[in-house]
């Protein structure tokens, strides 16, 4: 029996399972999200509130999808001291900031701007690896499925992950022969997309992503006119560093922004965006069976796998699991499941969904990470019971 199972059927709540059944759903199965009914959903806002509580978390905001339309959501928490969370309430999402980068590609890829195999040398060439020919073998493709040898990021010691401003950006390996999770491989490629197409990055976000989704309540870079509609980041001791800023005091300037990292965005806007994934608005469906394509599935990385298989049933274990084009992809030989989460000091954040039944699920929360980071596994299994990546960040965190 997981965690919250205990918990709450100590405390006289109904099992979320049960809930499922009432809902007309007799089996769950991990690639069905159960229906959220009015009775469920007291039971849910009953149980995220007492998890909050527990694991110290400041601000939440889930979304149940199903059948491709966003059909629940609920908002804890305040964004701000006096001020509830709502569906207007904007989630720093971290890392997931990725697969907006990926989809924007994707879509400049259709639309006969770019490939993804080409060289980026041509147009951009960091001068810190101008003297490793290896840089001419670097792609999009490899970028976006992080098998470009790059480290995460070029500051962090990797072999302790300390802080160093002055350790320069290195190629590590053979690009396109391994893995290795990179924020640096997604930085390369939108300065590739800026110097090939002479347009900046955000520009193209926006053009490509944001206006023909519908997007409106988000926000690429950092601009202090959103900074109203954004949750609070507080550390453990509760304070509020600033919007943008970290506490070691770091802070991103007016219209700064990154390629992997810090987007903000509400639950029904990210929602939008996942159902145009979803459907493969902006590119055919040849591009959209390449972005849910394993790119490479021999992960150097064991520890950060998806699925943890012996963890799960039968079932719910994928044929194979690795990275397609900007998303974690589980190979359910058919259907695939596509994930990516979000973590960094003040967040964690999880958006997922499967290819056939298009039901998927959004959860975001704001709170120091480690306290984040252990509710995590619990509000899954909260909205989706039969889950195969909650064991992945009970092991976690």
């Amino acid at each position: 029996m997981s965690l919250w199972r205990l918990i709450f059927a100590l405390s006289g709540f109904v099992l979320l399972s049960a809930g499922a059944g009432r809902a007309g759903e007799s089996t769950l199965n991990h690639f069905t999200i159960p229906s959220v009914t009015a009775e469920r959903a007291e039971t849910i806002d009953q149980a995220m509130l007492a998890l909050m509580r527990q694991y110290k978390v400041i601000t939440a905001g889930v979304g149940v999808i199903k059948h491709g339309q966003l059909a629940w959501a609920g908002y804890y928490g305040e964004q701000s001291p006096g001020l509830p969370a709502s569906e207007n309430t904007q989630f720093d999402i971290a890392s997931i900031t990725k697969t907006v980068t990926a989809e924007t590609v994707l879509r400049l890829v259709a639309a006969g701007k770019l490939s993804l195999d080409e060289s980026m040398s041509a147009y951009w060439l960091d001068p810190d690896i101008a003297g490793d020919e290896r840089h001419q073998r670097i792609t999009p493709r490899m970028a976006l499925s992080h098998s470009t040898g790059f480290p995460n990021w070029r500051f962090l010691d990797e072999a302790d992950g300390a802080f160093d401003p002055s350790l320069p950006l290195r190629i590590n390996f053979e690009p396109g022969k391994s893995y290795l999770y990179s924020g640096e491989g997604f930085e390369y490629l939108a300065k590739f997309a800026e110097r090939k197409l002479d347009r900046d990055f955000e520009s193209l976000v926006k053009e490509y992503v944001y206006q023909p989704v519908g997007m409106r309540g988000v926000s690429f870079s950092a601009r202090e006119a959103n900074f109203k509609n954004i949750a609070r980041a507080e550390d453990a001791k509760g304070t509020f560093h600033g919007h943008y800023c970290r506490p070691s005091g770091h802070c991103r300037r007016e219209g700064e922004w990154s390629a992997a990292d810090d987007m903000r965005v509400t639950i029904p806007e990210h929602a939008k965006f996942m159902l145009a994934v979803m459907n493969a608005d902006g590119y055919a469906d040849a591009l959209a069976e390449d972005r849910n394509r394993i790119q490479l599935e021999n992960w150097n990385v064991p520890q950060l796998m998806l699925v943890l298989c012996e963890h799960l049933a039968e079932p719910q274990c994928p044929e194979k699991q690795g990275y397609g084009l900007g998303w974690r992809v589980a190979d359910y030989d058919g259907y695939q499941l596509l994930s990516h989460g979000g973590s960094d000091w003040s967040e964690v954040a999880v958006a997922y969904f499967y290819t056939n039944s298009k039901d998927g699920l959004i959860i975001f929360l704001n709170a120091p990470n480690q306290h984040a980071g252990k509710m995590m596994p619990h509000a899954i299994e909260l909205l989706h019971p039969a889950s195969p990546i909650a064991p992945h960040y009970a092991h976690r965190y």
